[in-house]
């Protein structure tokens, strides 16, 4: 039995929860129509461990689209680790369609337009609802009704599967190396995110704050100098009062305000590095730390060259 199994869940953090499994499942390989099931534990008090793993050991092949998340999120929800720990057992479609095309976006719903000739609706059916209901993206999936969300996830299983059987058809021998590799590298990082890495939230908190009082110092002297009123991140009206004190230039970068000899600019130029170290570095690392440690997530298949980076979960 080919399974196809995606997660949906309550954010897209390390420590954000399953709340909605969805499966694709064809019995017969050769000739057998998908099978598709949801799963919404949000009303429940079972854990739906049982029926997941049953179908996890039935499975003659176990399909994911992006597998790093959804093994993490798996195992996080109660799933035991074995299922994945050998290679052979799973599959992920990111990594094949990145592999026979790195140039390709690899998010799942793009796929299906580009190898399934496949749309959904569901951006502007989700859009609207957040409308009526006062929600925003980054208030997550788990908020949306299983109405409205469930038959989407119901058809990003089916997409998993069916993608991986386009795959399957047309990928070279000569890459079955690399994409073990690729697998194996997919198990290296679950656990390198897992244990994360400790932050010395003390040092952190120190560096907020000596950030913010020095951002609150800059600002109050820019304002003396230009007024209450003004707005250091409106290039207008920094050109325009640079103007009024005989600056004349025509870009607000920090190339060019870092060549005037002018107290303002330079000011300027100090609040926006000051600002940029804080919110990018002490900020994030505070609000991203859990219980002290700082769980990253590598976008494994994110560049176009093979690198990788880090950042948000990209769907």
């Amino acid at each position: 039995m080919l399974l196809a199994i995606d997660t949906e869940t309550t954010g897209v953090k390390w420590d954000d929860d399953v709340f909605m499994i969805s499966v694709a499942m064809r019995l017969d390989p050769a000739d057998g129509e998908i099978t598709t099931q949801v799963w919404d534990y949000r009303d429940t008090d079972e854990d739906g461990l049982e029926e997941i793993e049953g179908l996890l050991m039935m499975a003659t092949k176990i399909i994911m689209h992006h597998a790093k998340f959804d093994i993490q999120k798996l195992v996080r929800w109660g799933v035991p680790m074995h299922y994945f720990t050998n290679i052979d057992t799973w599959d992920d479609t990111q990594a094949l369609a990145h592999l026979l095309d790195e140039h390709r976006k690899t998010g799942l719903k793009g796929l299906a337009s580009d190898v399934l000739g496949e749309s959904t609706d569901e951006d502007e059916v989700l859009k609207k609802y957040r409308r009526v209901a006062g929600l925003k993206k980054e208030d997550g999936y788990h908020k949306i009704p299983y109405e409205i969300i469930g038959p989407y996830a119901e058809k990003d299983a089916e997409f998993t599967l069916r993608l991986y059987e386009e795959f399957s058809k047309d990928f070279p021998e000569s890459m079955l190396d690399l994409y073990n590799m690729e697998k194996s590298l997919t198990l290296a990082l679950i656990e390198i995110e897992n244990n994360g890495m400790r932050v010395d939230t003390e040092y952190v908190r120190e560096k907020r704050r000596e950030y913010g009082d020095l951002i609150y110092s800059l600002r109050k002297d820019i304002s003396s100098i230009a007024g209450d009123d003004f707005n250091p991140n409106s290039p207008k009206q920094i050109l325009d009062v640079l103007a009024s004190r005989g600056v004349s230039v025509t870009a607000t970068d920090k190339a060019t305000l870092s060549a005037v000899e002018d107290d303002l600019a330079r000011l300027i130029v100090e609040q926006r590095e000051a600002n940029k170290i804080k919110t990018t570095y002490f900020d994030a690392i505070w609000e991203e730390n859990v219980d002290g440690i700082l769980h990253p997530h590598f976008r494994q298949h994110g560049t176009r060259t093979g690198r990788m980076s880090s950042g948000a979960v990209e769907a």
